[in-house]
């Protein structure tokens, strides 16, 4: 059997848009995901709402994506592959920091993976570096507060993940506005964002490991 870790925020989490609830297991994309890849993998759910990628947050604690990476890559190996998705919350005007850094702090993400054991036989696991689907402006003015330009640059992280993921050797996929999110906030996706999702991650996870 292999296995996949899904390591993100509050959309691998399965909060729903306007964040009232979590979605079942069956309507996540995450248990999307392991219905459509079958009993030949094992599926791991590793979200966390507000999760960044190496930033502590300081409004909200154990939010940083670094600091529990390696624990959560040891308690879980040996993994085929690691579906990463962050960045959505380095957005926030509280953080201050330009697309290109965003994608730096999801680069070292990246590479203490590729430096880990936590692969097949003590090897790297695969990485799988997924873009954040970007924010829809909803026109609340709580939520622009909050966000500020990082409605307008969520727009711009695709293509600097791409880089970040050419320059160390790794997969990459861009859903892009493929994947339907709620009304509600213009970030969490509806059960069908959920279902897009976690087809588009199928069909990725075939392509890499074409005989699973």
């Amino acid at each position: 059997m292999r296995s996949v870790l899904c390591y993100g925020d509050s959309n691998t989490y399965g909060l729903t848009p306007g964040m009232t609830g979590r979605y079942p297991r069956d309507v996540r994309w995450t248990g999307v995901l392991q219905k459509l890849l079958g009993s030949e993998w094992y599926v791991i759910e590793e979200g966390l709402g507000g999760r960044t990628t190496v930033w502590d947050d300081p409004i909200e604690e154990f939010k940083n994506g670094k600091t529990y990476l390696l624990p959560c890559l040891d308690s879980h190996k040996p993994l085929d592959v690691v579906v990463i998705m962050l960045g959505t919350n380095d957005l926030k005007r509280r953080f201050s920091l330009p697309v290109c850094d965003i994608a730096y702090g999801m680069e070292n993400l990246v590479k203490t993976i590729l430096k880990s054991d936590a692969g097949v036989g003590g090897a790297a696991p695969q990485v799988l570096l997924v873009a954040p689907v970007p924010i829809q402006d909803i026109g609340k003015g709580d939520w622009r507060m909050m966000f500020g330009d990082g409605i307008e640059n969520s727009f711009l992280l695709a293509e600097e993940y791409q880089r970040a993921a050419r320059r160390n050797g790794i997969f990459f996929l861009n859903p892009g506005q493929t994947v339907e999110v709620g009304r509600e906030d213009g970030m969490h996706y509806t059960p069908q964002g959920h279902r897009r999702m976690a087809e588009i991650l199928a069909e990725k996870i075939h392509e890499i490991y074409p005989d699973g």
